[in-house]
């Protein structure tokens, strides 16, 4: 059984851009009380505005000139991938609307019986960017920015000519949020910069994407992430993350 501090530290290295320090306070969730429905655009409009000091009054965004959002890593295949469930590749000033990214899904707020609310994402995300790098789990730096690619194109390399590696994703995010009817946040911020009674239950991602590979050849990337982070990270699921794939597929 890992220390919490494993915990932390084994958990930033499965999910992270390039943020190293995660603060979660996991405990059970008292009874559910009621419930309500809010559109996913509240999701998707907050993905992006998370600011990451950069030391001199700025906010660091580490793969210009897209806003940030989460990375998804196979530590087993020393992988990771940018999948844009937010759309911010295709946001004004970067790629304009060129890729026709969509958005589908709920959200649904259930208030506990202590005033705070457990709140479940469904996102499902058309024509969004992914690109594929080698990744280093003990490494540091900018990595998801730095690295070579293997699969797909950042949105800078899209811009000066190449080929765009897209497809479609699911996310289905649970936290806990302060009380009902607050702002839904940015999911960096909640991993990476949780606020009062805010904690990440449960993640999972999965999505495919068809493009090119820098090698060669056509071919498509195929992610699957599952995060269990209530579970008091104990036996198969002590490190969080008992399921997290990504697959590359040449034709």
């Amino acid at each position: 059984m890992l220390d919490r501090t494993s915990d932390r530290s084994s958990f930033c290295r499965r999910l992270s851009t390039t943020l190293l320090a995660l603060g979660l306070c996991l405990c059970a969730a008292p009874a559910l009380a009621q419930t309500a429905h809010r559109p996913i655009s509240e999701f998707v409009e907050a993905q992006g505005t998370f600011c990451v000091s950069d030391g001199n009054g700025g906010c660091t965004i580490f793969v210009p000139p897209v806003a940030n959002f989460v990375g998804f890593t196979d530590t087993v295949h020393d992988r990771a991938i940018s999948f844009d469930y937010a759309g911010l590749s295709d946001a004004p000033g970067a790629l304009d609307g060129a890729l026709g990214t969509t958005f589908t899904g709920d959200i649904l707020e259930r208030t506990l019986s202590d005033g705070t609310v457990i709140v479940t994402v469904h996102l499902q995300t058309s024509n969004a960017l992914a690109y594929v790098i080698p990744f280093d789990p003990a490494g540091d730096g900018n990595q998801f920015n730095d690295n070579p690619l293997l699969f797909g194109a950042r949105v800078n390399d899209v811009l000066a000519g190449a080929a765009p590696a897209t497809g479609d994703c699911k996310l289905d995010l649970e936290f806990t949020n302060a009380a009902p009817g607050l702002p839904i946040p940015d999911f960096e911020q909640l991993l990476f910069a949780p606020g009062d009674h805010q904690q990440v239950n449960s993640v999972k991602f999965e999505g495919t994407a068809n493009g090119t590979f820098t090698a060669g050849g056509s071919g498509k990337v195929h992610v699957r992430e599952v995060g269990i982070l209530d579970n008091g990270f104990h036996g198969a699921v002590a490190d969080g993350f008992p399921a997290e794939f990504i697959t590359l597929i040449q034709d």
